[in-house]
């Protein structure tokens, strides 16, 4: 049987391509509705891109919410159309999705339904489930059905206007040496309370010579050496030793000040990476769908794509996004609040738009100045889960939950 399907895209257009990519209707029209007329577009390529040829994909102008009058003027010609369309093609299944439109827009888009003996669809991505009320469904019971995993990374990115230009976790040499640390990963980040501050001052003193914060794309050339303001104590010393025996630095107790890195790629790993590397191997281990490590992004809005963003690990699991960035601040607590407060603020912008969860870990202490940075989300309106020092160690468990649920514990 033909099936036509309308779609009303809204601020979060990724939910509009559930049913779509699941239900693969022949002929979808794209109303925008509380989005832009680009947010379609890009839907409509997507779509092109992923259904059969004979497929067909047709744009509506943007409906006027906020304005009844002048949404009902826009509503009334769109559905006359769909009727002649209806008429002309006996049988013809009519479907459609309001996705998060506005409770007005959708009552009066609703109404306006009634005339075609349209099916109203329903997508609950929490519940993991597509509802769809028949229009002549006895005593208006809907019928779910499971929602299925259609949305992988980069169709998530593409449909809030995104691309993935390059994930640095798909390269052989790149996976290659981070499953040969592993070991020291591992072991950073279950003692990352007791060395946040060697570890913050590598990461510090390696930034201020110019090789930290590569972000997993170092060169392999040799690393100069680093001197530390003073002899590191126990549990540093053993952090230190257990690095050295595992080839990323060289360190002596005879010169406990002196550090020297064994490549670039190594003072990029001391630097930050470790932390980055914690999470792909984490978002794999806690076998979520597909996990990307060391991703960069652009955004495909003309005024903001001159360079790429760089996310520290993203991963999709059942048509759900999370988005993973890392930190490993200098010591102290007044370091760590303002490397802190800078990581989320960016984060929050370069996630702008996207529906996704968001989680920060972060190797420091913020004590105290936790709570500006839970101001900071609060003013923003946008959570971001933190994890620092000691809670690094839950991370596995948590993603597992994750994955389970669909939600971060506690939120």
């Amino acid at each position: 049987m033909p099936h036509l399907h309308i779609a009303l895209v809204t601020e979060r257009p990724e939910t509009s391509l559930i049913p779509i990519l699941q239900l693969r209707p022949r002929r979808i029209v794209l109303v925008p509705c509380q989005s832009s007329p680009q947010a379609a577009e890009r839907l409509a390529i997507l779509l092109r891109h992923e259904l059969p040829s004979s497929s067909e994909v047709a744009l509506h102008p943007t409906l006027p919410c906020g304005d009844p009058v002048r949404l009902a003027q826009h509503i009334g010609p769109l559905v006359d159309a769909l009727q002649r369309e209806q008429f002309a093609a006996p049988g013809l299944a009519l479907t459609y999705d309001l996705g998060h439109c506005d409770t007005f827009t959708a009552l009066l888009f609703q109404q306006a339904m009634r005339r075609l003996a349209a099916d109203w669809l329903y997508v609950d991505r929490e519940a993991g489930v597509l509802y769809r009320l028949a229009h002549d469904a006895p005593d208006d019971v809907p019928e779910a059905t499971a929602i299925e995993p259609v949305l992988d990374v980069d169709r998530y990115l593409q449909a809030s206007g995104r691309k993935r230009v390059r994930t640095l976790s798909e390269r052989p040499e790149w996976r290659r040496r981070s499953q040969q640390r592993r070991a020291a990963t591992l072991y950073l980040a279950q003692h990352a309370d007791r060395l946040g501050e060697l570890l913050g001052d590598l990461a510090a003193r390696l930034v201020q010579e110019g090789l930290g914060e590569h972000r997993g794309d170092a060169a392999t050339t040799t690393a100069a050496g680093l001197t530390l303001p003073q002899p590191p104590p126990f549990p540093a010393t053993e952090a230190l030793a257990r690095l050295a025996d595992a080839g990323l630095l060289r360190w002596s107790s005879d010169a406990p000040q002196q550090v020297d890195f064994t490549s670039a790629d190594a003072a990029d790993y001391l630097g930050g990476g470790w932390l980055a590397e914690y999470a792909w191997h984490s978002a794999c281990d806690a076998g979520l769908a597909q996990v990307c490590g060391a991703t960069h992004i652009l955004d495909l809005d003309v005024d903001r794509n001159a360079l790429p963003v760089v996310a520290d690990c993203l991963a999709i699991e059942h048509n759900r996004l999370l988005c993973i960035e890392c930190l490993v601040a200098g010591s102290g607590p007044g370091a760590c609040l303002a490397q802190g407060l800078e990581r989320l603020q960016a984060m929050l912008e370069h996630t702008a738009g996207l529906d996704a969860t968001r989680v920060l870990l972060a190797c420091g202490d913020f004590g105290p100045a936790r709570r500006q940075l839970d101001d900071l989300q609060h003013r923003r309106g946008r959570r971001i889960e933190v994890l620092e020092g000691a809670e690094l160690r839950h991370l596995p468990a948590l993603l597992r939950h994750w994955k389970e649920h669909g939600r971060w514990p506690g939120s």
